[in-house]
C-alpha cells in the first residue's frame, strides 16, 4: 500500500505534463490524465477513488456502472433468467444471476398477458409448457454507455479503393452522459448531419439514451408478431390495435401494415412503459453493443426462415454470401432460438441477447426523411404536431441513397461505411457497406422511411449494420419491432 501511495504521490508531481501512469495492487497499468476527473479531493484516500474511478471509465472493464434495469412498480415487467433449452425461470431484480454483461449475459424480462394474474408467478417458479402461453412478450434490457467514436467524418462511397475493416466497438457502460472534452469526449447533437464538436476517438452518450433522459431501455428480444396469426398470411395485416402485438420466439412476424399503424400500436401498447416503435438511434445502440465485447463482437446469423417465424437462425450449409442467400422452413434450413445454431442469431451469442436483427422480415424504424410522408399514413398534422419528438428520428430534407454525411452519430448507418456499388450473384447492383457487406440505402424523397435488417432471403444484404430506404407502405417483407423507455414522462395522446 505503501508503494501504490508513493506512487500516486509521485504521480502528482508529475501531473503538470499532463499524464501518470502507475501500477495498482490489480497490477494492470492505466493511464491517468487530469482533465479526466473532477480533482476535488482532500486527501490521498480521496485521491485513489477517484483513480479507481478513472481507471473503470479509461477501460472496458466497467461493469460495475451498469445501470440496473428498470422494473415498473406496477409489477408488468417480470424479471427472467433462461436457460440455454429456452426455460423462464422468474427471478427477484435484485438477484446477483439475473444479468453479467461482463459475461454477456444480458437482462430479461417479460409480459404476461391482461388476463393473466403476476401473483401466479413468484420468485423462484420455472414456466412449464402450460404456462408458456400465459407470457405475451420478452424483453431484453440495453444499458446506458458511451462509445469511442472512429468515423465521424463519413467519406461516402468508394468506388475503387478498399473498404475499411471493422472493428470491435469501445463500449463503456456508465450512467452520466459525456461533456464537452476536447480529445477526450463530446456531448452528442443527435441531429442528421452534424457532428457538433465530436472527432474521432472521443466518447460520446450514445444518443438513444438521452432522448427520452433514461438509464437504458428495453428492446423487444424478437420481432413483433401477430397474436392470432396461425400462419405467415394471417399475420399480414394493416390494422394499428395494440392487442394484437406478441414479442415470442416461434411466432409469425406481423407484416404488411404501414408505418403509422406500426408506430401507433407500439405507441399504446404499455403507455405506462412508454412504449414505442424503435428508431434507427435505438437499432444503433443494440448494433454497437452486439459488436463490443460485451455482445457477440460479429454479425449475428440471419434468420432465414421463409415463413417469417421469429427466434430462427440458419444452419451453417445454407451458403448467405451473396444474394439471394439460402433460406427455407424446417430442419434443413433454420433452427430454433433455444439451440446452440440458435445462438448464433442472437447479439450475446447466447440465449440472454437480442434475436431478427438480420434477417426474418424488415423491420420499419421510426425514422423518416423531414417533411416527406411517403405511404406511411402519416403527414404533418398526424405525426410531428402529435407526437413528442423523442419517438422519432428526423434526418435532412435533402436526403438521398448515397448522403451517408446526413447520419445521426450513433445510429448505425454512415459511421459504417465507407460505401461500395458492386455487383451481387443475381447481377444486381447495390450499396453495400465497409463491415459485412450489408445492404446500404440512405432514405429519399421517393422512399423517406428507414427500415433495418433485412429479410428472410436477403444472403449477405442482411444484418445488424444494415439499412435500405423505403416508402413507408404496407410490403409483405416488412414488420416492426417495440421499445420501452421506462419512464412514463408522455402522456397518452
Amino acid at each position: 500500500m505503501k508503494k501504490v501511495i508513493l506512487a500516486f504521490i509521485l504521480g502528482l508531481s508529475l501531473s503538470a505534463i499532463g499524464v501518470v501512469a502507475i501500477s495498482l495492487c490489480n497490477a494492470k497499468d492505466i493511464e491517468y490524465k487530469p482533465s479526466d476527473t473532477t480533482w476535488d479531493i482532500d486527501t490521498v484516500e480521496d485521491a485513489l477513488n477517484d483513480l479507481y474511478k478513472v481507471k473503470g471509465s479509461n477501460t472496458n472493464d466497467s461493469c460495475n456502472n451498469v445501470a440496473k434495469p428498470k422494473i415498473d412498480t406496477e409489477g408488468k415487467l417480470i424479471p427472467i433468467i433462461l436457460s440455454d433449452d429456452g426455460k423462464t425461470t422468474v427471478v427477484s431484480k435484485n438477484d446477483a444471476n439475473w444479468y453479467n454483461y461482463c459475461e454477456k449475459k444480458w437482462a430479461n424480462a417479460i409480459i404476461l398477458k391482461d388476463n393473466v394474474d403476476p401473483q401466479k408467478y413468484p420468485v423462484g417458479y420455472q414456466f412449464g409448457e402450460d404456462d408458456e402461453d400465459d407470457i405475451e412478450s420478452y424483453f431484453v434490457w440495453i444499458p446506458k454507455y458511451k462509445y469511442k467514436l472512429w468515423n465521424v467524418n463519413v467519406n461516402g462511397i468508394n468506388s475503387t479503393g478498399a473498404l475499411k475493416q471493422r472493428h470491435t466497438i469501445d463500449v463503456v457502460f456508465d450512467t452520466t452522459n459525456t461533456i464537452e472534452e476536447n480529445g477526450v469526449s463530446c456531448v452528442t447533437p443527435m441531429e442528421s448531419g452534424n457532428i457538433g464538436e465530436c472527432s474521432n476517438g472521443e466518447y460520446m452518450t450514445h444518443p438513444a439514451f438521452i432522448s427520452f433522459g433514461v438509464d437504458g431501455f428495453w428492446v423487444g428480444k424478437f420481432e413483433t408478431g401477430h397474436k392470432n396469426a396461425a400462419n405467415a398470411a394471417q399475420a399480414q395485416v394493416s390494422s394499428n390495435d395494440s392487442s394484437l402485438i406478441v414479442v415470442k420466439p416461434n411466432v409469425y412476424s406481423w407484416r404488411y401494415n404501414t408505418v403509422g399503424n406500426m408506430f401507433e400500436a407500439a405507441y399504446n401498447y404499455e403507455r405506462d412503459l412508454d412504449s414505442h416503435l424503435m428508431k434507427n438511434t435505438e437499432w444503433g445502440a443494440v448494433a454497437y453493443l452486439s459488436h463490443s465485447i460485451y455482445g457477440i463482437n460479429n454479425e449475428v446469423n440471419i434468420n432465414n426462415n421463409s415463413s417469417f417465424k421469429t427466434g430462427y437462425s440458419a444452419i451453417p450449409d445454407n451458403y448467405q454470401g451473396t444474394y439471394p442467400g439460402i433460406s427455407g422452413d424446417g430442419s434443413k434450413y433454420n433452427t430454433e432460438w433455444n439451440t446452440e445454431n440458435g445462438f448464433l442469431a442472437s447479439t450475446t451469442g447466447n440465449i440472454t441477447g437480442v434475436y431478427d436483427m438480420s434477417g426474418g422480415a424488415w423491420e420499419y424504424m421510426a425514422s423518416y426523411r423531414s417533411g416527406t410522408y411517403g405511404s406511411s399514413g402519416f403527414n404533418n398534422a398526424t405525426l410531428e404536431k402529435k407526437y413528442d419528438a423523442d419517438y422519432y428520428d428526423l434526418y435532412n430534407s435533402s436526403s438521398a441513397i448515397t448522403t451517408n454525411q446526413y447520419m445521426i452519430l450513433g445510429d448505425a448507418t454512415g459511421e459504417i461505411g465507407p460505401f461500395k456499388l458492386f455487383k451481387d450473384s443475381d447481377n444486381g447492383e447495390r450499396y453495400h457497406n465497409s463491415w459485412y457487406g450489408d445492404d446500404s440505402y440512405f432514405v429519399e424523397l421517393a422512399n423517406p422511411w428507414f427500415r433495418r435488417s433485412g429479410s428472410y432471403i436477403a444472403g449477405v444484404l442482411a444484418g445488424q449494420f444494415c439499412f435500405l430506404d423505403c416508402t413507408g407502405g404496407v410490403d409483405i417483407y416488412s414488420g416492426s419491432r417495440l421499445v420501452l423507455a421506462g419512464v412514463n414522462k408522455h402522456p397518452t395522446t
